[in-house]
C-alpha cells in the first residue's frame, strides 16, 4: 500500500480512502469519483497489444470497453518499482449473471465489439490444415488411451470411487473424441481451398463472468486479434465446469449473438472443435493412474467432475448447431 501515493499523485488523484481489494487491485474513493486503480500484469508485448486495444476502442467509439484514465503526463499507465499501473472508474457489479437479461447483454456486447472490429484476410490453406490434420490423429490417439484406462480399471476387483466414475462416462467421452474427428473433417472440408477468408477481430483474450461488470468489459490485459470464436470458448471453458442449471440458457440465447456477429460454418466447426476437446479430462485420469500423490481421491473425483460437465456442455452446442445451422431445408432443394 505504500507506493499507491505516490502512483495516485502521477494521476493527479487525491484519495480520501484506498481500499485493497486484491493484491493488484485497489479502490480508491477520490473527492467526486470513485476509482479502480489496478497493478497489472502487462510485459512489453502483451502492453502494446493493451494499448492498441484502448486506442482502437476509442477510434470506434467502443463505449462498453472500460476507458483508462491518462495520467498527467497524458499516458494510458504509470510504470513504478518495475509493476505497471493504470486507473479506470469503479464500476459496481448490477444483476445477476445467470439472468436472461444478463446473458442477453453479454452476447450483445460482445458481439458488437467482435462485427465493428472485424477484418477478413485471406491465407494459405496449408497454413491451417496441418495443425487440424495433426489435432485429429491427436484425438484418434486419445480415443486409444481413453480405453487403455477403462480396460485397466476395469480389471480391479473393486473399483475406487474415481475408476467407477470413468467407467460409467466412458460412452460420452469416446462419442465426444468422435465427434471431435468429425468436426474437424468438415471444418477442413469447409475450407479446402487454396487461400482461405480468415477472420479477425479485437478479442479480450480472458472472457469471463468477473470481467463483464453493468454492461461493461473490464480488464484487458490479454487482449489479441483473433478469431471471434477464441473469444466464446475462452468464456465457456471458464464459466462451465461448476454446476449451474441455467447453463442451458447460453445455447438457447445464442442467436442473439449471431444476429449481430454472424459466424460461418468453418467458424462453428472451429466453435465445436474447442468446446468438445475433452483432453483435459484425459489428462485428469493419466495424472490419478500416474499416481499424482498431491491430489485426494476427493479432489481428483471433482476434477473429473468439473471437466466433465464442459464435455456435456460441447455435446449440447454441437446437437444446437447441427439442428439451428447445418440443417439443409428440404424445400430449398429442386425437386
Amino acid at each position: 500500500m505504500e507506493r499507491i501515493p505516490h502512483v495516485l499523485q502521477a494521476y493527479g488523484v487525491r484519495a480520501e480512502k484506498v481500499e485493497e481489494i486484491t493484491p493488484r487491485l485497489y479502490k480508491v474513493f477520490g473527492q467526486q469519483q470513485v476509482f479502480a486503480l489496478k497493478r497489472s500484469s502487462l510485459v512489453e508485448t502483451t502492453k502494446r497489444n493493451w494499448e492498441n486495444a484502448l486506442r482502437l476502442a476509442d477510434s470506434m467509439n467502443l463505449s462498453f470497453i472500460t476507458p483508462v484514465f491518462l495520467t498527467k503526463d497524458g499516458q494510458l499507465y504509470y510504470e513504478y518499482n518495475k509493476s505497471i499501473y493504470y486507473m479506470c472508474p469503479w464500476i459496481e457489479e448490477n444483476g445477476r449473471k445467470d439472468q436472461e437479461s444478463w446473458i442477453v447483454n453479454f452476447y450483445e456486447t460482445i458481439a458488437e465489439i467482435h462485427r465493428k472490429t472485424r477484418k477478413v484476410q485471406r491465407i494459405p490453406f496449408d497454413n491451417i490444415s496441418k495443425s487440424f490434420i495433426t489435432f485429429r490423429s491427436y484425438c484418434s490417439d486419445l480415443r486409444q488411451h481413453l480405453l487403455t484406462f477403462v480396460q485397466q480399471f476395469e480389471k480391479n476387483r473393486y473399483m475406487s470411487p474415481f475408476e467407477l466414475l470413468v467407467c460409467t462416462q466412458y460412452r460420452d467421452i469416446d462419442f465426444t473424441l468422435n465427434e471431435v474427428e468429425k468436426r474437424v473433417t468438415s471444418f477442413l472440408h469447409e475450407m479446402d481451398d487454396n487461400n482461405v477468408e480468415w477472420s479477425y477481430t479485437l478479442c479480450h483474450g480472458n472472457l469471463n463472468t468477473r470481467h463483464v461488470k453493468n454492461g461493461y468489459f473490464i480488464n484487458w490485459e490479454k487482449t489479441n486479434l483473433n478469431n471471434p470464436v477464441l473469444d466464446l470458448v475462452t468464456f465457456f471453458k471458464e464459466e462451465i465446469g461448476s454446476y449451474n442449471p441455467n447453463n442451458r440458457q447460453y445455447i438457447d440465447l445464442f442467436s442473439t449473438y449471431m444476429k449481430i456477429n454472424e459466424l460461418t460454418l468453418p467458424e462453428l466447426h472451429l466453435f465445436l472443435i474447442y468446446l468438445l476437446s475433452p483432453g483435459e479430462y484425459i489428462q485428469t485420469i493419466s495424472e490419478y493412474v500416474n499416481a499424482d500423490r498431491n491430489k485426494s481421491m476427493v479432489q481428483f473425483i471433482e476434477k473429473l467432475q468439473h471437466e466433465y460437465r464442459k464435455v456435456l456442455f460441447g455435446i449440447e452446442w454441437s446437437e444446437y448447431i447441427e439442428k439451428e445451422y447445418e440443417q439443409v431445408d428440404l424445400d430449398d432443394w429442386d425437386s
